[in-house]
């Protein structure tokens, strides 16, 4: 009898053990992802130019700036979509709504949609208001607040909170509309234009817009729909569209606009060449090298619009080349250039 006493408790004692190295090895797993993901934020954000700088840069930047928000919303949307296949963020449902939800999906969605929405007002540039790069992504969370708070109240309140934040959508989608006007200056509008910042907001417009319809008629609203693959492919294919089709259509503008850029660059620089071929009957002209360097340097620091006023200086000093700019290793030569200028 002993011995079958002690037997049974070895078992036990190897089943706690089991138990909480899995627990621990889960949590630490997370904490790992987490810190991770943290890391990935940080080094985009301390490696890049400041946001009001940004704004009013060239649109290359700009696109450069809306595709690292976009690789911070994949890696954060990667990260919480992995914790929903543990259980460490089931939550069940208050009240009569019997389901059991991933609390990661919710905050999935308060760290991504704000992050989508400064990336559309990074994109339009020096056009749209800068208290809209706070305004935008502050609506987008507390849209998403109130309705994450829904899940831990019951009726009526669900419906109370649902109803305050769709107030709150509405007020942000008006402000997309608003900044596709600001941005064309009057031209374009909700139902008029071609322009590609029009096509992104409407991408992100109509891709958001399901998530509300879905959220009343699953079991976190009115439970039309009960059964739990359903909502949860659902969710998955909301979530998945949303974010592919905006985060792929700014890419390929980034990419086209890019290689048109280039090929703009390396004809400006032909053309000088030839220029300066012909010196004695029109004149030397910038290379094209030295142009480019001035482009991306003022855009970096948000002074793009003067980019003509310091290319007319450097000609009206003579420094055509980047071997002429290396040769400028004293304040004197420096001076009596800016004079002579």
């Amino acid at each position: 009898m002993s011995h079958q006493m002690a037997e049974l408790w070895r078992r036990l004692e190897s089943a706690e053990d089991e138990a909480e190295f899995a627990q621990a090895s889960l949590v630490a797993q997370l904490f790992s992802g987490a810190a991770f993901t943290a890391l990935v934020m940080y080094l985009v954000f301390s490696n890049s130019t400041r946001l009001s700088y940004i704004q009013k840069a060239s649109l290359e930047k700009r696109l450069h700036m809306c595709c690292q928000l976009n690789t911070i919303v994949a890696a954060l949307s990667a990260f919480l979509n992995l914790i929903q296949l543990t259980e460490i963020d089931n939550w069940d449902l208050p009240g009569k709504r019997s389901m059991t939800i991933d609390m990661a999906r919710p905050i999935e969605w308060i760290l991504t949609c704000p992050l989508m929405q400064l990336s559309l007002v990074i994109m339009g540039g020096s056009r749209i208001p800068e208290y809209r790069r706070t305004l935008m992504p502050g609506l987008a969370a507390t849209v998403l607040a109130f309705g994450s708070s829904t899940l831990f109240v019951d009726t009526p309140w669900v419906f109370v909170l649902f109803g305050c934040g769709l107030s709150v959508h509405s007020s942000a989608m008006f402000f997309n509309r608003l900044q596709i006007i600001e941005h064309s200056r009057g031209v374009e509008g909700l139902l008029e234009g071609d322009s590609e910042f029009r096509k992104a907001t409407l991408i992100l417009a109509g891709t958001w817009f399901p998530f509300p319809c879905w959220y009343i008629i699953s079991p976190e609203g009115i439970g039309l729909i009960t059964s739990i693959s359903v909502i949860q492919l659902g969710w998955a294919f909301l979530n998945i569209t949303a974010k592919f089709s905006l985060i792929f259509y700014m890419q390929r503008i980034k990419d086209n606009y890019c290689n048109r850029l280039k090929v703009q660059r390396e004809l400006k620089g032909s053309f000088a060449g030839n220029g300066s071929a012909n010196e004695e009957d029109e004149g030397k002209e910038l290379s094209g090298e030295l142009s480019a360097c001035v482009v991306e340097t003022m855009s970096d620091l948000g002074m793009a619009y003067n980019v003509d006023r310091f290319l007319t200086l450097l000609r009206e000093a003579e420094v055509y080349t980047l071997d002429d700019i290396e040769k400028l290793d004293n304040v004197e030569e420096c001076a009596k250039k800016t004079v002579a200028a």
